[in-house]
């Protein structure tokens, strides 16, 4: 193990006196840790101590010490130098058993070496026993050591939690990897890893965490109906069920999606990631598109439309033509954003162009942002307002299914967690 040690001068009226005792001091130490090796913080008035403490220690203990190094602060009484100095070495030592004595020294070598103990997370030391005029008695020593880095696992914690209320999953799990102190820390691993791999469409997954999870909000036991409801209707779909069953089941399980899809945009625009956020808006207006278009039982998540379904549905022989001219030899329809609007239009939908024409204005937006097909970085305010104009229109194209959108995006939308440093 590693001893690191400051080093003052003495304390007493007596300068010689002092020295001794604080030699003595320094040699109880290396006789209780007995390291391999020693590291000593000392001033240009105590750097030649560290040669009495050798020779001392054969007198005392016996014993011959390890071999030692001085590190050399020029100035003791200043905090920020003591500290960027003995925090520098110690956090070289931290991966190593290493022990931290602050039983001499000037204050601000003392707090500078309790606070780089604090944060490479390794045991401080000093010297206590009998005192005679604030002086430790000869004989009586012990030593007192102190493990400081429990309160920077919590304030880590604390971090982690901040992070996590940020959206920023990933880093509030890597804080929580560091922490091995803090007697909720599994709790909190368990909630955190749901909504990591939750926010990155990973629905399995995160279900598998979230259904053990501690309900540490009011909105964790909704998250949890919401997810087991996303994949049990991935399991009813595979079910065997007749072709009009199939799509009421695909156009709930798909609605769930669009759902998560907005609140998953939201908080791209809380975090100020504007271009994510139009990309995740357009795939729920194409997810919108594709949820209306299973009211007549058109499956086109995979960008197909066979032209027979519509034979059935579509009443106006201009229309019939239309559609027809667009299929391939296999009878498939392969169309865009637009013309699945204006499909639902031809199949009865009231508004449904419109709804698009609306829309496309922010559409082009996201055409021509930067992680799309074009240059432009996305502004906040447009985000924003693309972000509502699409709920404003999905609310309304969902009016009269057995649905409820606003409910839905209340029990998907994730927890704000409690901590001390809000």
């Amino acid at each position: 193990m590693y001893l690191l040690m400051t080093v003052g001068t003495g304390i007493g009226s007596n300068p010689k006196d002092a020295r001794l005792r604080l030699i003595r001091v320094c040699c109880f130490v290396i006789k209780t840790y007995n390291p391999a090796h020693i590291i000593y913080f000392c001033s240009s008035e105590s750097r030649d101590l560290a040669l009495e403490i050798e020779q001392a220690s054969n007198a005392l203990n016996g014993i011959s010490p390890p071999r030692y190094e001085i590190c050399l602060i020029e100035d003791p009484n200043d905090f920020d130098h003591c500290f960027e100095i003995i925090y520098g070495v110690c956090s070289l030592f931290q991966e190593f058993e290493t022990v931290i004595d602050v039983s001499s020294g000037t204050r601000s070598m003392i707090m500078a070496a309790s606070i780089a103990s604090f944060l490479t997370r390794s045991p401080v030391a000093h010297v206590t026993g009998e005192k005679h005029a604030g002086l430790v008695v000869p004989g009586t020593e012990k030593i007192k050591e102190m493990t400081l880095f429990p309160a920077y696992d919590r304030l880590r914690f604390y971090e982690a939690i901040a992070q996590f209320n940020k959206n920023h999953y990933g880093s509030a799990l890597e804080l929580l990897n560091g922490i091995s102190t803090i007697p909720e820390r599994d709790m909190y691993y368990t909630v955190f890893s749901a909504y990591y791999f939750w926010d990155k469409l990973n629905y399995s997954e995160a279900f598998r965490y979230l259904q053990h999870a501690s309900n540490l909000t009011d909105a964790i036991p909704f998250n949890r109906i919401f997810l087991q409801t996303m994949i049990e209707l991935e399991e009813k779909e595979d079910s065997g069920l007749s072709k009009y069953e199939q799509s009421r089941v695909r156009q709930e399980k798909y609605l769930y999606i669009l759902v998560d899809l907005l609140n998953n945009a939201k908080r791209r625009i809380e975090g100020e990631r504007y271009d994510d956020a139009l990309a995740r808006l357009y795939r729920v207006v194409e997810l919108l598109s594709q949820v209306l278009l299973l009211s007549w039982s058109i499956d086109d998540i995979e960008g197909k439309i066979h032209f027979t379904d519509l034979r059935k549905i579509l009443r106006n022989k201009k229309d019939l033509s239309l559609y027809a001219r667009r299929a391939d030899r296999k009878g498939v329809i392969r169309i865009g954003l637009r013309s699945k609007f204006m499909l639902l239009n031809d199949l009865g939908m009231d508004g449904a162009g419109a709804y698009y024409e609306h829309l496309e204005p922010f559409l082009r937006i996201r055409n021509d942002s930067i992680l799309a097909h074009g240059l432009s970085p996305v502004r906040g305010d447009l985000a924003r307002k693309m972000w509502q104009e699409v709920y404003e229109v999905t609310r309304k194209a969902c009016t009269g299914m057995p649905f409820d959108l606003e409910g839905l995006l209340i029990k998907s939308a994730y927890p704000i967690l409690e901590t001390p440093l809000n």
